[in-house]
């Protein structure tokens, strides 16, 4: 007997999310591991009041919108409370997705290349008093500029699309874009210097992962470019290597990676953050999109066909912070325990 496993996606009018619906429903039955065979069903989320009883009939939910549906963050926590897979892990999704300096430190924390950055209190605090300022000290505006090097890359902690991502080329511009911060928490990154045009960013879709040579432009203008051999396969390598750390210890299964080569040959992370990958087929084109939705597709059948479960809280987080705290460890090796760590996810063995 088959039985119906129903697949919600939030995405409301992206055709991403449309033309992954047609896909997931196109599938033929898939027999799991329960020995049980099951038909996706696929649909978007269907959006009405819901009481603290409520069941839903979705056990695997595609979500691209809850960042900007704040009804759907509740909501998600919830339902993966009760075991219905969630992609991404809402609490990831959430917490990492406004608190990029927070990932920065983790991810750093395992050997991973970060570019200098500092986390600046924010311009404007009205939870404070005038008198609880007299703990601020000064900033050093020209120390922290000597150590990063113009020009500076001056971004909020809570970020998204490249939105109050701007380079200052020198202490005015810097001075200009923090005070018309806010109350947002800012960072100051040191720009990666490269010998290259591009940078590369890593589509990472369940165990699915595959960098892209790519341009990144404001106002929606970026390029993703099909150069299959861009790299040569010890860096192709290493980009999956550090892709599969940061999207475990993150807790993504869906996430996008920016990497740079630096003038010395090092890999830089710069942005790992993007738990809804840029899903425009004019940007994409038309190989990555069609990788993109088969990858999705791929994870979904995964999910099924494993009888995975899903973990409420991102799944090893303590024992990644356990190999972090080491101090009788050296940066690589750090990264290598983080990596046979990341692999049991990557790399999954039979069950006995």
């Amino acid at each position: 007997m088959i039985e119906d496993y129903w697949v919600g996606s939030l995405h409301f009018s992206e055709p991403f999310g449309d033309d992954t619906l047609v896909r997931l429903n196109a599938l033929p039955p898939v027999q799991a591991r329960n020995g049980q065979t099951y038909k996706i069903r696929a649909e978007h989320v269907t959006i009405h009041e819901v009481n603290l009883d409520y069941r839903t009939k979705y056990r695997l939910i595609l979500d691209r919108f809850s960042y900007l549906y704040p009804q759907a963050i509740g909501l998600f926590m919830g339902f993966a409370f009760r075991g219905v897979y969630i992609i991404n892990n809402p609490f990831s999704f959430y917490y990492y997705l406004r608190n990029k300096d927070a990932a920065y430190m983790v991810v750093k924390e395992l050997g991973i290349s970060i570019p200098k950055t500092y986390i600046l209190p924010p311009k404007e605090a009205p939870a404070l008093k005038a008198e609880d300022f007299k703990y601020h000290k000064f900033f050093d505006w020209q120390g922290m500029a000597e150590d990063l090097g113009w020009p500076i890359v001056i971004k909020p902690a809570e970020g998204r699309e490249a939105i109050g991502v701007e380079i200052a080329h020198n202490m005015e511009q810097l001075l200009y874009f923090y005070d018309r911060s806010g109350s947002q928490v800012m960072m100051i990154q040191e720009k990666v210097k490269t010998p290259y045009p591009w940078q590369i960013r890593a589509l990472c879709i369940g165990r699915k992962i595959i960098p892209i040579k790519y341009i990144f432009r404001k106002f929606d203008a970026s390029e993703y470019l099909f150069d299959p051999e861009f790299l040569t396969p010890e860096m192709g390598q290493k980009v999956i290597n550090t892709c599969r750390i940061i999207n475990r210890v993150l807790g993504y299964e869906m996430n996008s990676v920016e990497l740079f080569i630096d003038e010395q040959g090092e890999l830089q992370a710069i942005d790992f953050n993007n738990p809804v990958p840029d899903g425009r087929l004019k940007a994409l084109g038309e190989i990555f999109y069609n990788d993109y939705q088969q990858a999705l597709c791929d994870l979904v059948l995964d999910i099924v066909r494993e009888q995975r479960p899903f973990d409420f809280l991102p799944p090893d987080i303590n024992r990644f912070a356990q190999i972090a705290r080491r101090a009788d460890l050296t940066r690589e090796q750090k990264f290598q325990m983080a990596l046979e760590l990341a692999n049991h996810y990557y790399e999954p063995r039979d069950p006995d």
